[in-house]
């Protein structure tokens, strides 16, 4: 009984550990999107709810930044590259299905906006993390 107890033990803290690994690299990859990237292009997203920061938020902006990579040269995000694969996996993990965006959230904001509010969610997502 020790034994399992134990083992679901360590389960349970090594999947909040690669969450929070995945968040980390998250928030590196966007800390890392060049500037000149986000600069003269009027590309402009979905606004998504950020009220609580949860997954759906996530898988939406996932959604969203694929788009991006559709209509643009913006090989940064493709879904090969790190940001993307990172966070594709650390939805995943949630088990849980992603919504589309809404038709009626058709208020846009600009890339580099919705790369700051997706930075935030994710620095307060991995805060939560870290205080359990």
């Amino acid at each position: 009984m020790k034994t399992i107890l134990l083992l679901a033990f360590a389960v349970f803290v090594s999947g909040a550990h690669l969450k929070n690994n995945l968040l980390g690299e998250i928030f590196d990859e966007l800390n890392a999107t060049p500037k000149t990237l986000l600069e003269g292009k009027d590309i402009y997203l979905r606004e998504l709810k950020t009220e609580s920061c949860e997954h759906e938020f996530f898988c939406q902006a996932e959604q969203e930044l694929k788009e991006v990579s559709r209509q643009t040269e913006f090989d940064h995000f493709r879904t090969d590259k790190k940001l993307m694969r990172n966070l594709h996996t650390y939805n995943k993990r949630s088990g849980k299905t992603c919504k589309p965006v809404e038709a009626e959230a058709e208020v846009k904001i600009p890339l580099r906006k919705f790369l700051e509010i997706l930075k935030k969610c994710v620095k307060k997502t991995y805060s939560q993390i870290n205080k359990n």
